[in-house]
């Protein structure tokens, strides 16, 4: 099958004082992509939308024209002048460059990109080396000490202390900030800053690919997007673990075959050619017997005002494929219902049920480089503890964190009255998180952690974390350690016949 090509023209986006066509300056050559795969065959994109010229068309006409186009995007994004700032004043992903006062958040140096000199990697789908195995905690924080660290600590995190106080801790180890991402992720997030715009109702994002839609933000909203939108793997394949540990001892393992397709961070995809469709994921469930061959489709899109979340599911008890759209917002997902749909990546999806503040930015001990936990000597029994994942194979580093705040609106439902995030500043992933129940009580403390991805390239989410503070339980989402290896970075592209609905059958009678 041939790739299918744009008939139209590409829509000319602002770069600074330049024009940026087909993803590449006008003074500037073509950079050069560097390790990978071009792909066998490329899903069908969307025509390019073009901006009408006003020219001389009359005032009343205009004024149609505003009105039609404020309903679409209302938040304005940052001028040429601001986004300047991204690799001077601010590091290429909108940080601050500055280590903290105490020292103990250093200064970003980016100067690590893939893989590091004295890392021995054997390629995408093998384990991640440790890039510092020989590090020692530079302290650890219990039931004995916590007091001493408040300022530095979450609600969530505190609580975790109070109700566990003989087996939680964290061990502090030195921070890290040297990894870069590619050229092509800050490339496209400096054209966001100028570009990209929140849809009239915040569920969704146009104008936006390849990087983080706001670096410079502006309010809660554009924060929700920035975590859902943190530098990821274009396209894996692989099998992960989800286990979930009741408060009684007893455990659930399930495993599945997870195929992610991010065409939003592709970057054989043109920026024009976008088709909006962000991300297309299929899982195959392989175990326990009960649940084998269960078959989950989600097609995400950026603008979910104009495109909500599509989903299909195929049971093998009816061998029937039906649609799904329940699979979002508060829908339990998992064993337990110790989380929701919406919980994942700390939070996905749209945000129209909250209205989201900014509460400033906070330094925070958080999960970082998480090597250790991913370690394939590890069994899930040395992984798995009581009430929490076993504090030895934890590494928290003390990080800036963006905090913002989603609180329910009057008249939506949602098991959750209100959540808070906290997102790192320079991946712009959400790495904590707490969520109240509808009476305003501490309902779930979770947590993502991050290693340097080394076939990104970049630190990027691995294990996600979900404690249940009422039932005291918790779920582990992809574990690895007795797996094969994390997901493998996938050079030829899925035909475009893969992520469809037609194909769940296929899939779940193999």
């Amino acid at each position: 099958m041939k790739v299918l090509k744009q008939r139209t023209k590409p829509k000319n986006v602002v770069l600074e004082n330049h024009v940026l066509k087909n993803n590449v300056s006008e003074n500037k050559a073509p950079e050069k992509k560097v390790g990978y795969c071009k792909p066998r065959q490329r899903f069908a994109t969307h025509a390019a939308v073009r901006r009408p010229r006003c020219g001389n068309l009359p005032r009343w006409l205009l004024s149609t024209l505003l009105l039609f186009l404020l309903t679409d995007a209302v938040f304005a994004n940052v001028s040429a002048e601001q986004a300047h700032r991204l690799g001077t004043e601010l590091t290429p992903m909108g940080a601050n460059p500055a280590g903290n006062e105490t020292g103990q958040i250093p200064p970003y140096t980016g100067k690590i990109l893939g893989v590091p000199d004295w890392v021995d990697y054997e390629g995408t789908g093998t384990f991640y080396p440790n890039p510092y195995p020989d590090e020692k905690p530079l302290f650890v924080i219990d039931s004995s000490n916590v007091h001493r660290h408040r300022e530095q600590l979450t609600t969530g995190m505190l609580e975790m202390f109070r109700l566990y106080p003989d087996t939680f801790r964290m061990p502090i180890y030195p921070s890290k900030r040297d990894t870069r991402y590619s050229d092509f992720i800050h490339r496209n997030t400096r054209i966001n800053a100028m570009n990209a715009e929140l849809v009239e109702d915040g569920s969704g994002v146009v104008n936006v690919f390849g990087g983080i839609p706001f670096p410079i933000p502006q309010n809660g909203e554009e924060l929700a997007f920035n975590n859902q939108y943190a530098p990821n793997t274009y396209a894996t394949r692989g099998e992960i673990a989800v286990a979930t540990v009741y408060n009684n001892g007893t455990r659930s393992l399930t495993t599945r075959i997870e195929d992610r397709y991010f065409e939003f961070f592709d970057p054989e995809v043109e920026r024009h050619a976008y088709s909006d469709l962000a991300a297309r994921v299929m899982i195959l469930t392989t175990s326990p017997a009960r649940e084998k061959g269960k078959v989950i489709l989600v097609h995400e899109y950026s603008n979910l005002t104009k495109s909500p979340r599509n989903a299909w599911q195929y049971l093998p008890g009816t061998r029937r494929v039906r649609r799904a759209p329940t699979i979002s917002y508060d829908y339990p997902d998992g064993p337990g219902g110790l989380r929701t749909v919406d919980d994942a990546l700390i939070f996905n999806g749209a945000t129209d049920r909250f209205t989201w503040k900014m509460e400033g930015v906070r330094e925070l001990y958080v999960p970082y480089n998480n090597n250790l936990l991913d370690d394939p000597d590890l069994s899930y029994d040395d992984i798995l503890g009581l009430y929490h994942i076993n504090p030895d194979v934890m590494r928290y580093e003390l990080h800036r964190c963006w905090v913002v705040v989603g609180e329910l609106k009057r008249g939506k439902r949602h098991i959750y009255s209100k959540r808070r995030m906290y997102v790192d500043e320079d991946s712009w992933a959400g790495l904590l998180a707490e969520n109240y129940d509808r009476s305003g009580q501490l309902m779930r403390a979770n947590m993502r952690t991050m290693v340097n991805l080394y076939d990104m390239p970049g630190m990027g989410p691995r294990v996600e974390i979900y404690h249940d503070l009422q039932k005291q339980a918790y779920q582990a989402v992809n574990l690895i350690n007795e797996e094969k290896g994390p997901p493998k970075v996938v050079g030829n592209i899925w035909d475009a016949s893969y992520f469809t609905p037609a194909n769940l059958r296929k899939l779940g009678r193999r």
